[in-house]
């Protein structure tokens, strides 16, 4: 299953937008909830919820995965690495709760976030120790409600690196928790080598983000554009035994549609099984 993600969509409606991306070839949507004015607003929250599901539906997509949302008055994942060790590793429970929630209300399986880079000072071992507790806890909500909870490796965090991102899984030991690797994200961590990258962390992914891209970091470009060899990638992660969901990560790109369509058709011609689970 491809899945696109509104997030390059920040405005207008977002019937108008899963249409458009569905006639764009989106099996499904990776959900960017924060462009949504209201939706997750108290008021209106649950009822907003149920009905942008029933809008993908009706576009014929699928919401499968959401890009975590900031939660009011709460600092997000990474506040497990404040100052207070205790309130900090609730605030990041919490966040990933009421996350899992949202999944949950809009049918979503996948919510993804990030581990966050170590702050300056900080000793890494005993942030290293903070993470793993608060993801065994995190874990175990959204293994009960069917759901992962994934973190996507970019440079210079905590555990993005082909290394540390194998051994943190292996920690926690979670079905509830899993790994997004991004191919744009892989060539800048490894200088040019995703495909090393996607070999090491074999059997930690649970979702796969599709991309061409240079080094630079977060400038995710459409397939052609860049430096990643996306086909090269595309077998490695097959190769693996990997089946899951395949997200077209398009947050820089200027031309979300372009994109999208120059992915499917180059997913058609070599990747089909990418496409349409």
């Amino acid at each position: 299953m491809l899945l696109a993600s509104n997030h390059m969509f920040p405005t207008g409606s977002i019937e108008v937008v899963f249409d458009r991306l569905a006639k764009a070839g989106a099996d499904g949507i990776d959900l960017f909830l924060s462009h949504i004015p209201y939706l997750t607003q108290p008021r209106f929250g649950e009822a907003n919820l149920e009905l942008c599901r029933l809008a993908a539906e009706a576009a014929g997509v699928k919401i499968e995965s959401i890009i975590a949302s900031p939660i009011p008055n709460n600092p997000g994942f990474t506040a497990y690495m404040g100052p207070d060790a205790k309130q900090g590793r609730a605030d990041s429970v919490e966040f990933v709760r009421k996350n899992v929630e949202l999944a949950s209300a809009l049918g979503a399986k996948h919510v993804c976030s990030a581990e966050g880079a170590l702050p300056k000072g900080a000793d890494e071992k005993e942030i290293w120790e903070r993470l793993v507790e608060t993801l065994k806890e995190v874990g175990a909500i959204a293994e009960a409600a069917g759901i992962v909870f994934e973190l996507e490796l970019h440079p210079g965090l905590i555990a993005s690196t082909p290394e540390k991102a194998p051994k943190l899984i292996d920690e926690v030991g979670s079905k509830g928790v899993g790994i997004c690797l991004d191919f744009c994200h892989a060539n800048v961590i490894t200088n040019g080598d995703p495909v090393g990258m996607i070999n090491a962390l074999k059997g930690t992914y649970t979702s796969i983000h599709i991309a061409d891209g240079i080094q630079v970091s977060g400038l995710h470009l459409p397939i052609g554009q860049g430096e990643v060899d996306v086909d090269a990638c595309m077998n490695a992660v097959k190769d693996s035994g990997y089946d899951g969901i395949y997200v077209l990560c398009m947050f820089g790109c200027a031309f979300p549609e372009l994109t999208l369509k120059t992915a499917v058709k180059f997913l058609k011609e070599k990747h089909p099984y990418a496409l349409g689970n």
